[in-house]
């Protein structure tokens, strides 16, 4: 296997278009904003929000207690002491294990490289054309658990706000995930955990114990760790959103996807491209 690359202006014989969970989706959210990441300015990197850094700072402390339970320990380490989300974690892994009669391990945050071949079907002058594109799909998996029934489970923490659509975004992220586990281990996941160590909304809580077959389990004060059988709707779609971003990439496809409130609160590209929907600036993508 040669090299590989976010870059799709760098793929040749040698080198595959790199893709992870995030930027295949981070393309689909908005392909400008890859652009400016990946390609315009890949060695710049910026600065981390706190709340990134608490996040962060949590899934490692889910790596380690995984280990030993030794959650205070860990969270003193990585700097959380004190917080309520890794009280939270705790608890919701705690419950999981006392379900589930303990907790089998298969791996915690290991990286996989899946080489892939990406079929595209497009319409061109009344004629179904389908384009191939190898790629190399890597990614790092929280955590994935053996039940009880000896059936395999995508774990991904997910730290902050806790809703149906955030729910709803990350079961494609653990489908994603689910295909790498099964390139790499021949098993094939039939359940997703996500586990919300903030979530606080009762709503949310009373939406998920009515919901058929799935599970929830709940920290002390706070928090919701959500089992749920693999759907294939879920499958198909992020097949559907992986493939359309290949797509884009490798055909250098740059359109700004504009939201007055995503845009402005969270991209540090935003002014950039206010300026040229409102005219200011022409595209700097085809300069």
């Amino acid at each position: 296997m040669g090299g590989s690359t976010y870059n799709p202006h760098e793929v040749d014989d040698d080198t595959l278009l790199r893709v992870s969970k995030s930027s295949f989706i981070g393309y689909a959210k908005c392909p400008r904003r890859y652009w400016w990441d990946k390609i315009a300015l890949p060695d710049v990197m910026s600065p981390s929000s706190p709340e990134a850094e608490r996040g962060r700072a949590i899934h490692a402390v889910m790596e380690d207690g995984l280990h030993d339970k030794k959650w205070d320990q860990h969270a003193e380490v990585h700097g959380v002491a004190g917080d309520i989300g890794v009280s939270a974690l705790g608890d919701i892994l705690a419950a999981v294990a006392e379900a589930w009669g303990g907790l089998e391990i298969t791996e915690i945050e290991v990286k996989h490289e899946v080489p892939y071949s990406c079929e595209y079907s497009r319409q061109e002058e009344g004629v179904i054309c389908v384009d191939h594109y190898d790629v190399i799909l890597v990614g790092l998996i929280d955590a994935v658990f053996r039940m009880p029934d000896g059936s395999i489970c995508i774990v991904e923490l997910k730290t902050g706000s806790a809703n149906q659509g955030k729910l709803s975004r990350t079961r494609k992220e653990l489908a994603y995930y689910r295909y790498l586990y099964e390139q790499v281990h021949g098993e094939v996941a039939t359940h997703f955990l996500t586990i919300f160590p903030d979530a606080t909304d009762p709503k949310f809580l009373t939406d998920l114990m009515n919901k058929r077959n799935t599970e929830v389990f709940m920290g002390m004060t706070q928090g919701l760790g959500v089992l749920e059988p693999v759907g294939t709707r879920t499958v198909n779609a992020m097949f559907k959103t992986l493939h359309s971003s290949i797509h884009g990439i490798m055909t250098h496809e740059w359109p700004i996807k504009w939201s007055e409130y995503f845009c402005t609160q969270w991209c540090d590209y935003h002014l950039s491209c206010n300026e040229q929907l409102l005219g200011v600036a022409g595209d700097i993508t085809m300069g």
